[in-house]
């Protein structure tokens, strides 16, 4: 008599390949009585997507007709959206055959080391939520921080969309935004100290040229009367006087890149035709 290892090692192959076919064949049947779950699942995970920015639209446009400032708009219909979201994926698990029960006792465990792994995702929804309550700026708001300026075209929970001055898109991350300084040159009504720097050489008439630079930024479109340009001695250099010139661009009316461009080419020609240079 054969003992029980070596008989199960000389035991045909047979019954193994029939064991793999019948457990081929019951994930098979398995699989097909639940398509029609996994189908009608899908489905109204869809529709839960097209419902949610239906939602999110109409709750904007009947805030629109309030006197609901947009930041509290904006806060609102993405609230909105992402409520009615999660309340259908819900609806399209249970749908699919998922426990909910067991899918959250797993999240339990999976929610500390998903903290580790998403944490800047969490802070830049975090930050995200904080900046549409606080509402230090809103869209249309000219805005400048470390690394990155230009107008606020969306504020999304993850990132604010800027569109710099020269017109690329720039996402900034609601962390940097929250954390670093901000200025918003749209809070007023210009946008402060635009500066250009400017060298008139020894022995011209320094009154001439402080009339003659002024006259020539005031004359530039796009460049703001209230408060006027101003003219300041920045330093004395070995050959030339440093003059610091300070003008207000609104810019919500003005590409601020184009306006400093032709402030400079504005004094320059100005100094030549005076005989200034």
């Amino acid at each position: 008599m054969l003992p029980p290892l070596l008989a199960a090692i000389l035991q045909p192959a047979e019954p193994l390949a029939d064991r793999l076919e019948e457990s081929f064949r019951q994930f098979g049947e398995r699989l097909v009585q639940h398509a029609a779950d996994l189908a009608a699942a899908l489905l109204f995970l869809v529709v839960t997507v097209l419902v949610a920015r239906a939602v999110r639209r109409g709750v904007g446009k009947a805030l629109r007709r309030t006197s609901t400032e947009p930041h509290v708009e904006l806060l609102v219909a993405k609230l909105a959206y992402f409520a009615v979201f999660v309340v259908g994926l819900v609806i399209a698990l249970s749908l699919g055959g998922v426990n909910l029960g067991v899918l959250v006792g797993s999240l339990g465990l999976a929610t500390v080391a998903l903290g580790f792994a998403l944490q800047d995702v969490v802070s830049n929804l975090a930050a995200g939520v904080v900046l549409l309550l606080e509402h230090p700026f809103t869209r249309g708001d000219y805005i400048a921080t470390n690394g990155a300026e230009g107008t606020v075209e969306d504020i999304r929970v993850r990132a604010t969309q800027l569109r710099s001055p020269d017109g690329q898109r720039v996402l900034v991350p609601n962390k940097l935004l929250f954390t670093n300084v901000v200025t918003n040159s749209t809070t007023v009504r210009w946008r402060s100290r635009v500066e250009v720097v400017l060298e008139l050489p020894y022995g011209q008439d320094a009154a001439k040229a402080r009339e003659v630079l002024l006259a020539a930024a005031k004359g530039v479109d796009g460049v703001s009367d209230d408060p006027p340009p101003r003219l300041l001695t920045e330093d004395l250099g070995e050959t030339a006087v440093s003059l610091r010139l300070w003008f207000w661009v609104d810019p919500r009316t003005a590409d601020l890149v184009r306006v400093r461009s032709a402030v400079l080419e504005a004094t320059e020609a100005a100094l030549r035709e005076a005989s200034l240079r």
